[in-house]
């Protein structure tokens, strides 16, 4: 039975180029066009990359891809090649965002962090009361009219 390494090995010799001069031509790494002449696939990205690299591959040689993405039809399972598309929806969650309870935990951190900024920025900001300019953290008293100061402020 021909496998899909055999295949392009045997056009890419029949064609008289090297693996480096594929290389050249199509940007893909002489490790990653040899593992496609090993059949070993599990080690090549999967999904587009991989009927990509076919496809590039033999587009140097000058040869048709249709052959060459048929054996890798037969070889490979659909979900490897198409992951999104074989069962609905593609919807994959990413391990390292963890849990929704994780997520509900960096929005709250979030949110705190805020209003944090914001508590800090009204007790550092200055208003104009009764034609001065004076710091929130300094009030006047109504009843006497004296003005006390909580820090001391450069101004």
């Amino acid at each position: 039975m021909e496998t899909l390494g055999t295949y392009l090995r045997s056009q890419r010799e029949k064609a008289g180029v090297s693996l480096e001069g594929i290389s050249a031509a199509t940007k893909i790494r002489v490790s990653l066009l040899g593992d496609l002449e090993e059949d070993s696939l599990d080690d090549l990205p999967g999904g587009v990359f991989l009927r990509g690299f076919v496809r590039s591959y033999l587009d140097v040689l000058h040869v048709n891809p249709d052959r060459g993405l048929e054996l890798l039809d037969a070889q490979v399972e659909p979900e490897v090649l198409a992951p999104c598309y074989t069962s609905g929806p593609c919807v994959q969650d990413d391990p390292s965002l963890g849990s929704g309870k994780f997520k509900l935990a960096h929005l709250l951190v979030l949110v705190v962090a805020l209003l944090a900024m914001m508590g800090a920025y009204f007790l550092t900001s200055k208003t104009e009361m009764a034609g001065q300019t004076v710091s929130s953290a300094q009030t006047t008293d109504v009843d006497s009219g004296t003005t006390r100061s909580f820090t001391p402020l450069k101004q």
